[in-house]
């Protein structure tokens, strides 16, 4: 549509459904993310439907191959080409590749904002947390939980980098469908589950939304609304405090013990993608592809400690890690249609991370 100059009628449903019919032979799934994503497209636009699938699906092993070596180059003492291989059996990410989605570029911006921000350089990890808002459910709480837990120099820079890069693709957006579009995209969305194919299936939510489906079977019911309230704004006050545990524990360690200080930030912003996968309005099974960041820096994190002084809540991280990471639990869940009950290991992971004690432990290996 957009190579074809439809730029304008980009969030036409029936328009959409024209162009599937013509080029696909069927109508699906319509496009729902923000304009400015749909000129990364254009990328594969100009080949035949099944040759623009594998491009795409080679670009996306392109993404998690850059991902799993960043991160291998900056704290994991693994083979990435090990990481990527291990990676390729998350069925999440599996999903990702044969749907053709795109949750896998934004595992590879949340992993760059992750190092850069580690290494201290906070403006370019807000660009890259910018740039992640082609999925703004997501992107959006993730920033939100690290502008408010982080320094005042590095919350500054947090913000500049993102607000200078949402206000470019806010431009980009605007000149793929126009100004009316900030009108016409927001009046989509709302009216998006009345639309045929619309893909938005609370049971495949992993995450609170799902769960509160799961246990109530209403979505616009008093208790619905209270109960999912209730839940994102304790899991908000979790996140900010295994944050502000991090500084605490900081302050009684040797600020010279730079590991511990890394540590410390490695799960502390691990337990903050969970966060984010669990308050997020609208999931897909394929998003939990970014589970892959928090499960490789907990499973780094819990197998360095010394055996001896693991206690019960490392075993059960490490646990939870196998139940998320192996394949029967989320195959089982997606053949039952309930995948919204991954969602139970993903908030008790979020629960032993957010709980653990691991000042006493960081100290006893001191």
């Amino acid at each position: 549509m957009l190579a074809a100059g439809h730029g304008h009628q980009l969030y036409d449903p029936d328009f959409q459904r024209q162009y599937q019919a013509r080029y696909a032979g069927r109508v699906g799934t319509l496009y729902i993310h923000p304009p400015f994503e749909a000129v990364l497209y254009l990328a594969v636009a100009w080949l035949p439907l099944r040759y623009a699938y594998l491009l795409w699906s080679l670009l996306t092993l392109a993404f998690l191959g850059v991902a799993t070596r960043r991160l291998a180059q900056e704290m994991l003492p693994w083979d990435w080409r090990l990481l990527l291989a291990a990676s390729l059996t998350f069925v999440p990410a599996l999903l990702c590749l044969l749907q053709g989605q795109d949750s896998l570029l934004l595992l590879l911006l949340i992993v760059l904002a992750f190092t850069v921000l580690r290494s201290g350089r906070a403006f370019a990890a807000g660009c890259w947390l910018g740039v992640g808002l082609f999925k703004f459910q997501l992107a959006l709480p993730l920033a939100l939980v690290l502008v408010v837990t982080q320094s005042r120099i590095v919350r500054a820079g947090l913000l500049k980098g993102f607000s200078l890069v949402s206000l470019a693709l806010a431009g980009l957006s605007a000149a793929v469908s126009g100004w009316s579009v900030f009108l016409i995209y927001p009046k989509f969305l709302l009216h998006l589950k009345a639309q045929p194919f619309a893909g938005v299936v609370p049971l495949a939510m992993a995450n609170f939304r799902g769960l509160t489906y799961l246990l109530v079977r209403s979505e616009q019911s008093p208790g619905a609304v209270i109960s999912l309230s209730i839940l994102c704004a304790a899991a908000l006050i979790m996140a900010l405090m295994r944050w502000k545990k991090m500084a605490w524990n900081k302050k009684g360690l040797n600020n010279n013990n730079n590991n511990n200080n890394k540590d410390e930030f490695d799960l502390a912003f691990a337990n903050t993608v969970v966060f984010t996968l669990l308050v997020s309005y609208h999931l897909n099974p394929h998003d939990l592809s970014l589970l892959l960041l928090p499960i490789a820096l907990l499973l780094h994190s819990t197998l360095t400690r010394v055996p001896g002084i693991r206690s019960a809540g490392n075993w059960m991280t490490l646990g939870l890690l196998g139940i998320l990471f192996l394949p029967p639990a989320h195959l089982w869940m997606l053949r039952s249609g309930a995948y919204a009950l991954i969602s139970l290991p993903l908030l008790s992971l979020f629960l032993s991370v957010a709980l653990l004690p691991r000042q006493e432990e960081a100290r006893a290996v001191n």
